[in-house]
């Protein structure tokens, strides 16, 4: 779970469903963002 200590205890500001890619993106404050989407048959999480 280190991978997401970037946007712990952060307020989420607003989520794009579906965004640009088809997937789901979660914008937090400070401009942290968090993109998930499917990517054969898995799910995929990167941060922007």
């Amino acid at each position: 779970m280190g991978k997401y200590d970037a946007i712990k205890m952060l307020e989420l500001v607003k989520v794009e469903d579906p965004d640009s890619d088809g997937g789901l993106t979660m914008i937090f404050q400070e401009n942290k963002t968090l993109k998930i989407k499917i990517v054969d048959g898995k799910l995929v999480a990167d941060f922007v």
